[in-house]
């Protein structure tokens, strides 16, 4: 019987494995490296297709009381100009509220917000006519503090809701009033993080071809191409089946695509629609900037209760997300900041309030890490802060609290396994030598003025899947052609992440005991099975089940054919390097002749790999219940040094640690840590959307907007410190990898020039600026 769940496990506990736990290059890396790929723009034809751009609100607030595109329409070149009445199906692409317009109707809700499009065969008319159109609004008050926007019943973003909370959360464990009167010290600070722009190499791109059958094909940039055929099926009113995605190479996402990749979609998809000819959308890295949604702005009000030897007692945490003009996925990420509130720490009594609050700015999305790099900067602030006040060493306090298998988190789930976070962080402080350099720093800082040194620790978690109890699930399809070649079909894109080109690659590869180039994946198409979202960190730890699942299923019919072929049990069978043959012998069969063979005795070679995954209820009312199939833990160690003339931090050297199942393909995973890492330096030191008071952000270009460069990366990035705590439903064990890194890097960077300067630091960026405004300020 071909039992998932036994064909998963099989696999996890096989006795060693061939490619599995190997570096492996990716497929596609001298395509790349050539500049041979090909992004969605690379298929875009001048003059045979039409170029669209899009018309952005002017205002942040404001009633729309006409459009007039009348001499927009008048120039060569200009085929149309469409706004919402030209919507034939419905207005409505919210994801998580149905709340948020394709193109701006009754109202604008923030500056940059899509008004209108305007399509021609001439670039330069095309740009000419978007200025023509004239949109003329009745102003209205912008709110753009999610302070003020929470208590404001006169200025409301969305008048039909009556206030501006979006959505709310909440977890109630135990009883914290009687955890905080247990305490011997409460700490109590409120925690501030900002926006972050995604800056992706490649902006938001989609290009809409009609056919003949009746269907538009779409070469889109989404991450989830099943969802951008959902969302643009609606806004043209069609069946799904009348929409075709297909994602070349994503030139970066990081969450972004995955908010608005459907949307660019389906706007491109409108024009081709309403015009029956080919339809290119792209945005300028200006337009990105404005109208894409940004990492969420947070406040964080956060209360701890300790016990006098380091024992955590309670918490009570309000967290604010500035969720901008719609909800867009804000509730989903506000959900994961709240149940991750604790951090990898077991808490006994928690109480946790959270808030999407509404304001005229461009909305928050999906972005790496989710909503938990900021509370995992609130909590891990704490801890330091704790230690601190308490004497004890940050990583002894810290291995005191964190969740060990048997542990309930605060939302009331018990860990049974997986749970390698303290033998991790153990491992790490002890490979690192963590005691002496702190030592170390300390006795350099006696000896220097102006420059001064940190070391700081940021321990995460990071559930893995869809939160609470919301369906997930993988799905693959795999076929054998009769010369031995195998082909997988996968929903899972390729962004500059990799998975597709090698994990799955190697997952296949190892099932099967073909040599990797035998295996080719076609990624990223609707034409494939519905994997679910590249996204979460899921790629590989949930969107590869499938792929195993399918490709054991193909192993197995071939065990049982190849064990009459050779007259052996399939249990002596070796699958390996393309032969198969019978263990202890030199009896052999090449794998081409096998599948050769097989398909001339009707043996079925292909296969679709489906797993639903298994999860438990949870009740949203208090956050109690099944938060995540499993975690994925991370920590970081950072050491800098603070120039204390100029307020400019450098990050000297990281030291990574990771508890995240089985490492598929290490040379993919430091890729992908040492990526993290770059990344959180730029949001920790350097960048900041700056928003003018009229809603506006005045920073939307790469001049003005900071990204760190080469220069900015630390001078040593040493080999991460693995624990192999595996998932017992992952291919291989494997669990997710792409978002740890990222996220205790705010906090262990924030500890670390805490230590150095001896200034407890609540709020980023820290640039120069905000360096020199705490060095100046008191305690």
């Amino acid at each position: 019987m071909e039992d998932p769940y036994r064909l998963i496990d099989r696999w996890l506990s096989a006795r060693g494995y061939i490619v599995v736990g190997k570096s492996v290059s990716r497929s596609d890396s001298l395509e790349k490296a050539l500049g041979s790929a090909r992004f969605v723009e690379d298929y875009f034809e001048y003059g045979r297709m039409l170029f669209v751009k899009q018309v952005l609100s002017s205002v942040a607030h404001g009633v729309i009381e006409s459009i007039d595109y009348s001499r927009a329409t008048r120039i060569g070149g200009v085929v149309g100009v469409y706004t919402y009445r030209d919507i034939p199906g419905e207005n409505q692409v919210g994801y998580a509220l149905p709340d948020q317009p394709l193109l701006a109707e009754g109202k604008a809700r923030y500056h940059g917000e899509p008004v209108a499009l305007v399509a021609g065969y001439d670039i330069d008319a095309v740009y000419k006519a978007v200025e023509e159109v004239v949109v003329e609004y009745r102003r209205l008050p912008a709110i753009l503090d999610p302070l003020e926007a929470l208590e404001n019943r006169e200025v409301l973003v969305h008048d039909e809701i009556g206030s501006n909370i979006a959505f709310r959360t909440r977890v109630r464990r135990g009883d914290v009033e009687k955890g905080f009167s247990e305490s011997d010290l409460v700490v109590e600070n409120t925690y501030r993080t900002h926006h972050q722009e995604h800056a992706y190499l490649e902006p938001e791109a989609a290009l809409a071809i009609p056919d003949n059958e009746g269907r538009i094909n779409i070469l889109s940039c989404a991450q989830y191409p099943h969802l951008a055929q959902r969302i643009t099926a609606r806004v043209l009113g069609v069946p799904a089946s009348r929409i075709r995605i297909i994602t070349p190479y994503i030139g970066g996402a990081f969450g972004g695509k995955d908010d608005e990749g459907p949307l660019v979609a389906a706007k491109a998809a409108l024009v081709a629609y309403l015009t029956g000819r080919p339809a290119f959308l792209m945005y300028s890295r200006e337009e990105s900037i404005r109208v894409h949604p940004k990492r969420e702005a947070t406040v964080i009000e956060y209360k701890t209760g300790v016990s006098s030897d380091g024992y955590l007692k309670a918490i009570k945490v309000r967290i604010i997300h500035d969720t901008g003009a719609y909800a867009n996925r804000g509730p989903f990420i506000l959900w994961r900041a709240t149940v991750h509130a604790s951090g990898p720490y077991y808490v006994p009594n928690a109480w946790v309030d959270g808030y999407c609050v509404y304001t005229n700015k461009v909305p928050q999305g999906s972005f790496r890490g989710f909503g938990n790099p900021s509370i995992q900067f609130a909590v891990e602030r704490q801890m330091d802060e704790i230690a601190r006040k308490l004497g004890i060493d940050p990583v002894e306090l810290r291995l005191k609290n964190l969740l060990r298998p048997g542990m309930e988190t605060i939302t009331g789930q018990k860990l049974e396994e997986s749970v390698g976070v303290a033998d991790m962080v153990d491992k790490l402080a002890r490979t690192m030598d963590w005691w002496r350099i702190r030592r170390e720093v300390e006795d350099w800082n006696r000896g220097s003025k102006r420059f001064k040194r940190g070391l700081g620790i940021g321990v995460a978690w990071h559930g893995i899947s869809t939160s609470r109890g919301v369906p997930d699930w993988s799905n693959a399809y795999i076929k054998i052609d009769r010369d031995g070649s195998v082909t997988v079909y996968t929903g899972i894109v390729e962004m500059g992440q990799g998975s597709p080109t090698t994990s799955h690659r190697q997952i296949v590869a190892e099932v099967l005991g073909v040599p990797l180039d035998y295996v080719n994946i076609v990624f990223g198409s609707g034409d494939a099975p519905d994997t679910g979202a590249t996204h979460a960190s899921r790629g590989t730890s949930i969107g590869a089940i499938g792929v195993l699942v399918a490709a054991a299923k193909i192993r197995e019919r071939l065990e049982r054919f190849a064990a009459d072929l050779l007259n052996a049990s399939p249990d002596k069978l070796v699958f390996r390097d393309g032969l198969v043959c019978v263990e202890g012998s030199r009896k052999c069969v090449s794998w081409r002749e096998l599948v050769s063979k097989a398909y001339d005795h009707g043996v079925e070679l292909s296969a679709t790999g489906y797993f639903f995954l298994p999860k438990g209820s949870f009740d949203n009312e208090v956050g109690q219940g099944y938060a995540y199939p499993a975690y994925s833990f991370v920590a970081v160690a950072v050491l800098v040094e603070v120039d204390t003339w100029t307020g400019r931090v450098r990050v000297l050297r990281v030291w990574p640690g990771l508890a995240a199942g089985r490492i598929i393909n290490p040379q993919q995973v430091e890729g992908q840590i040492e990526g993290a890492i770059a990344q959180g330096i730029g949001y920790v030191l350097m960048e900041e959307l700056r928003f003018s008071s009229d809603g506006s952000i005045v920073n939307a270009d790469l001049t003005d907007y900071v990204l760190p460069t080469i220069a900015d990366t630390p001078e040593a990035i040493e080999k991460p410190v693995y624990v192999e705590d595996l998932f017992r439903y992952g291919p291989f064990g494997a669990k997710g990898v792409g978002e740890m890194a990222f996220i205790p890097i705010p906090a262990a960077i924030a500890n670390a020039v805490s230590h150095a300067l001896g200034k407890p630091v609540v709020s980023l960026p820290l640039t120069p600026e905000n360096v020199l405004k705490l060095i100046e300020g008191g305690d």
